[in-house]
C-alpha cells in the first residue's frame, strides 16, 4: 500500500510541476510586492510578507481543481474544507531569513560620482596629451571613461574601506589641530603651511573637500536584491514541495467531516447572526459568540478583540522551559531560557488542551 501511495504522489507531483513552478512564482511576486524594494529591512516587513506569500500557496493549493485532482480526491464541499483545514493546522511555520546587508553607496551617488570622475579624466588627460602631443581631443576621449571608472572605484573602496577612512580622518584631524595650533600663536600652523606649500585659504578648501568626500562615501546599509530575491524564490519552491506532498498524503488519510456532530444551539444561533450581520453590526455579533464560547469553557477569549483595540498589540513573548511544551509546539531549535514569540495561542476549553499553540524563538 505504501508503495502505491509513493508512486501515485510521484506521479501527481510530475504532473502537476508547471503548477508548482507557476505558484512559486506568484508566491514570489507577493513576497515583494509586500516587503517592498528599499535598501533597508524590518522584521515586521519579513513577518508581513511571509505571511502574505503563504496565503497565496495556501490559495493556490487548495483550489477545488488542483483539489479534485489529488491521488484521493474529496469527493464532497465538506470533505474538502476539512482537508484544508488539516492542511492547513500541520503545516510547519514559514521563515525567511533578511538580506544580509552591507556598506553601500546609492545609484544617485555613484552617478555623481562617475560623472565627476569623467569631468576631471577629461580635463587632466586631455590637457596633458595637448601639452605634450597636441591631442587634446585623444586624451579626451581616454579620460571620459578612464575617469569615470577610477572615481567609481575609489568612491566604492572609500565606503567599503574603515581602514581608509579612518586614515582619512586622523591625517584631517591632524592638519586642522596644527592649523589651530599655529592660530594660537604657538607656530605649527606657520610650519605645516610651509611644509604643505599651500596658504591657510586653500587648506580650508581642502578640509571642506575631504569632510565633503567623507560624507559623500557614508553609505548606508544595502542588499543585494537579485540575489536575496532568488533566494526567497528557492525557499518557496521547497515549501511549495513540501507542502504539496503534504496535501498528498492527507487526502490518502481519512478525512473526518462534521456531518454527524451536533452544534450547540446557541453557539450555532451566534454564527449565524454573525454571517447575517452589516459591517456596522459585526463587532456586536462577533462579541455574541465570544460569549458562547466562554460560556461553553474556551479560554483565552475573554479579553477585548484584536479587532476592537485602537492599535495592534504585540504578540506575547515568553521565556522558554520545558513546561511550556504541553500548551506550545516550538518551530525550530529553542533551548531552555530562549525568548520566544507566540505565533499561535493554545486552544483550551474547560483546562483540556485541544489545540497547542505555537512558538519561534526570538532572533536578536
Amino acid at each position: 500500500m505504501s508503495i502505491i501511495l509513493e508512486e501515485s504522489i510521484h506521479a501527481w507531483m510530475a504532473t502537476n510541476q508547471t503548477l508548482r513552478e507557476q505558484i512559486t512564482e506568484r508566491a514570489t511576486e507577493r513576497f515583494f510586492a509586500v516587503f517592498g524594494h528599499t535598501d533597508t529591512a524590518m522584521q515586521a516587513q519579513l513577518d508581513r510578507a511571509t505571511a502574505s506569500a503563504r496565503d497565496e500557496v495556501f490559495a493556490a493549493l487548495t483550489a477545488d481543481a488542483v483539489l479534485d485532482s489529488l491521488p484521493s480526491a474529496p469527493t464532497t464541499a465538506g470533505a474538502r474544507e476539512a482537508l484544508r483545514s488539516r492542511w492547513l493546522s500541520l503545516s510547519p511555520a514559514w521563515g525567511f531569513p533578511l538580506p544580509v546587508t552591507s556598506p553601500g553607496l546609492s545609484s544617485a551617488r555613484l552617478a555623481i560620482a562617475a560623472a565627476v570622475g569623467s569631468l576631471l579624466g577629461m580635463t587632466v588627460l586631455g590637457g596633458l596629451l595637448n601639452l605634450g602631443l597636441g591631442v587634446r581631443g585623444v586624451g579626451m576621449l581616454i579620460g571620459g571613461p578612464g575617469g569615470a571608472a577610477l572615481a567609481m572605484y575609489a568612491v566604492g573602496r572609500l565606503t567599503e574601506s574603515k581602514t581608509l577612512r579612518r586614515v582619512l580622518k586622523t591625517l584631517l584631524g591632524v592638519a586642522w589641530t596644527a592649523d589651530l595650533l599655529g592660530a594660537a600663536s604657538f607656530g605649527l600652523g606657520a610650519l605645516w603651511g610651509r611644509l604643505a606649500g599651500i596658504g591657510l585659504l586653500r587648506r580650508i578648501l581642502v578640509y571642506a573637500a575631504a569632510v565633503s568626500l567623507l560624507a559623500f562615501t557614508r553609505g548606508g546599509p544595502q542588499y543585494d536584491r537579485a540575489a536575496y530575491r532568488n533566494a526567497v524564490r528557492d525557499l518557496l519552491r521547497q515549501w511549495v514541495d513540501v507542502s504539496s506532498v503534504l496535501l498528498c498524503c492527507l487526502s490518502v488519510g481519512p478525512v473526518e467531516t462534521a456531518t454527524d456532530a451536533v452544534l450547540d444551539a446557541d453557539l450555532a444561533r451566534a454564527i449565524q447572526d454573525l454571517h447575517r450581520s452589516d459591517a456596522a453590526n459585526l463587532p456586536v455579533a462577533a462579541e455574541a459568540i465570544f460569549l458562547e464560547a466562554r460560556r461553553m469553557g474556551l479560554e483565552g477569549v475573554s479579553a477585548p478583540p484584536s479587532f476592537a483595540q485602537s492599535s495592534h498589540a504585540e504578540r506575547p513573548r515568553l521565556v522558554w522551559s520545558p513546561e511550556l511544551e504541553q500548551h506550545y509546539r516550538p518551530f525550530g531549535l529553542i533551548e531552555d531560557g530562549d525568548t520566544v514569540i507566540v505565533e499561535d495561542p493554545p486552544v483550551i476549553q474547560n483546562g483540556r488542551i485541544l489545540e497547542k499553540g505555537r512558538v519561534r524563538k526570538q532572533r536578536s
